[in-house]
């Protein structure tokens, strides 16, 4: 029995084999393919090699490593080398907002060390200053005095540039318009509450002679005061309403707040007359199109509208991007003579001879350039010839006139040097005229120009005309009672009368006799008149005290003193209006990071703030 498992087991497993053996082979697994990257079109290479440069740049700026970070920025001036001195903005700008992400993400000095690094780049580029600004402010008090300096070059720039001016102003002074709004409701608060006793008496005498009772009478009032915002107008409506009804029994100074205070409220409409140019659209650009690394290709038809001789330029400047010298030697070659820019036209070709080795014809194209217009990469051209010759004077004179021409452009350039030690010349775009601008903006569907304010526009009108309608209705009230007799709230019991024997006009004859001369007054009335004087210094008292908590100033033009209490309340409209309208930033057009916190409003908290603890010492009780 041994022997037959021993046998049988050897003969499944040599059945087994010759099965395995006979059996038809499995197709053999396809060997895996490797995805490669898709080749970018020519005119996109520029753009992408400059997304490769930025992210091995972030990689040294972690790192830490100073050599890094310098071989780093090596490879991007390359870069620039290789595609004729290539604008590297869009290297900025990526950079900038990696700075402020890392800021957000608690690395403030990651960023800030970004922005050194490209700074050599665009040192005066918006993006940069205000990251700038933002990171060195995490960094706590000390940070935001260090940004001062930035902060002031960022400003400078939007005040010069003529896009962003009217939106920094607009963005700024915007405070003005609530200061005035504010102004103009405390001042009627402040105003009608002083005389809120002979305000009522102007409709409660009429309708008390009607025998029409204090309930009715006090909704008669209320919808008197509330009219202007019941029947849909502007709330300023309602400060003017109050104003007018107040004209008679104001006293000169008053008045003449009134008016300053009503002339005030025409910076609504100058304002207005600003906004439509803040919102004009950036140009474009020519210049930006020919150096700056494009991420979709120039469509043809944004070009349709240029003239036949510049689409040819641009041509040319392609094929010296693309390296293809003979190809741009016969275009800008085809344009000697027939266009108005033949310094470019020459100087560009002179660069084609050279990158071709024909020394000899780009001196003399670099030469006839310099005779029709000096330009700076002229200079330096003729510089870097005359050096390769070995002529030092002369190509030392080059460069000083290099650097006289343009100093900014021509260090720009000098910097390409420090990247590869091959000889390069440097051509000339196509530069920007109105003309072409237009044209460029026309092929790109674009507006160019601010939107001019309609004079006829709804809400222009209405701010133009009520300040002027309620400042000529409340001149003519107070004209008007001069020559009528109004009555006068009393100082002391709030009570209107209209004549009165005491020295001090604002003393009733009643509170006179009561307190003065102390006679002619039965004991009932006596008594009921000092209930009367003891109930209104206490709503007086109160009034008062809520004011100097919550509007510091109208305390004060709530007492009668009116010089002081103004200049106060106009103080903490200023810095509230800084906080409440200037608004924590604004992105501005053609660019792709808002500009940092303004200024204004930390300084506008700040000086609210002290305005208020200001007011709240005056409820310390003091001695004498």
């Amino acid at each position: 029995m041994g022997l037959w498992k021993v046998v049988r087991s050897s003969a499944l497993a040599l059945g087994a084999a010759l099965l395995a053996v006979a059996a038809p082979k499995a197709p053999p697994a396809p060997a895996p393919v490797l995805a490669t990257a898709p080749t970018p079109a020519p005119e996109l290479a520029p753009a992408v090699a400059l997304a490769h440069r930025a992210e091995d740049l972030k990689t040294a700026i972690l790192k830490g490593d100073p050599e890094a970070i310098q071989a780093a920025q090596l490879e991007v001036e390359a870069l620039r080398r290789a595609y004729i001195s290539l604008d590297v903005t869009p290297l900025v700008e990526a950079m900038a907002v990696w700075a402020r992400a890392q800021g957000m993400a608690g690395h403030p000095e990651v960023g800030l060390a970004a922005l050194q690094a490209v700074d050599r780049w665009a040192p005066e580029h918006p993006s940069l200053l205000g990251t700038r600004i933002t990171l060195l402010r995490e960094q706590g008090l000390s940070g935001w005095f260090w940004s001062f300096p930035d902060l002031l070059r960022l400003t400078r720039l939007r005040l010069d540039h003529p896009g962003h001016r009217w939106l920094w102003l607009v963005q700024h002074l915007g405070m003005l318009r609530l200061a005035a709004t504010l102004l103009l409701w405390g001042w009627a608060l402040a105003v009608g509450l002083r005389y809120r006793n002979v305000l009522r008496h102007l409709w409660e005498e009429g309708l008390e002679r009607k025998g029409i009772g204090p309930v009715p009478s006090a909704i008669v009032g209320a919808l008197i005061l509330t009219f202007p915002v019941l029947a849909g107008l502007d709330p300023m409506v309602v400060a003017m309403l109050w104003l007018f009804l107040l004209a008679p029994f104001l006293t000169t100074s008053e008045v003449k707040a009134t008016v300053f205070i009503l002339l005030l409220q025409l910076v609504h409409p100058a304002l207005g007359m600003m906004e439509p140019w803040s919102r004009r659209e950036p140009e474009p650009s020519l210049v930006t199109l020919q150096l700056q690394p494009q991420v979709q290709p120039v469509a043809p038809a944004a070009l349709r509208f240029l003239p036949q001789d510049d689409r040819t330029f641009l041509a040319g400047w392609d094929q010296l991007q693309r390296r293809d010298w003979k190809g741009a030697e016969a275009t800008f070659q085809g344009l000697v003579g027939r266009t108005e820019e033949q310094p470019e036209v020459l100087n560009n070709l002179g660069v084609a001879h050279f990158q071709m080795g024909d020394v000899a014809g780009a001196e003399r194209d670099f030469e006839a350039a310099a005779k029709v217009a000096p330009r700076m990469e002229v200079f330096l051209n003729q510089s870097i010839l005359a050096f390769s010759r070995l002529d030092t004077d002369a190509g030392a004179a080059k460069r000083e006139a290099a650097q006289a021409a343009a100093p900014g452009a021509y260090a720009r350039l000098i910097e390409l040097n420090d990247a590869q030690k091959d000889v390069r010349t440097y051509p000339i775009p196509l530069p920007d005229t109105p003309a072409r601008v237009e044209a460029l903006a026309r092929g790109l569907g674009m507006h160019l120009g601010a939107d001019r304010l309609r004079l006829d526009d709804p809400a222009f009108l209405l701010g133009l005309i009520l300040p002027l309608l309620g400042l000529a209705l409340f001149l003519a009230r107070v004209r008007g009672s001069i020559r009528m007799a109004h009555p006068t709230q009393c100082i002391r019991c709030g009570e209107p009368f209209h004549t009165t024997d005491s020295p001090d006009t604002e003393v009733c004859p009643k509170c006179h006799h009561l307190f003065v001369l102390r006679d002619g007054l039965h004991a009932e009335n006596r008594r009921r008149k000092l209930d009367e004087v003891a109930a209104h210094q206490n709503a007086t008292r109160w009034i008062h005290k809520t004011l100097v908590v919550l509007l510091p100033g109208c305390d004060l033009i709530f007492l009668g003193d009116t010089a002081e209490g103004l200049e106060e309340f106009l103080l903490l409209c200023l810095a509230l209006g800084m906080v409440l309208a200037t608004g924590r930033s604004v992105r501005y057009p053609g660019e792709i990071l808002a500009d940092p916190t303004s200024t204004w409003l930390a300084l506008g908290a700040a000086f609210s703030a002290l305005l208020f603890v200001r007011s709240w010492f005056k409820l310390i009780p003091r001695r004498g």
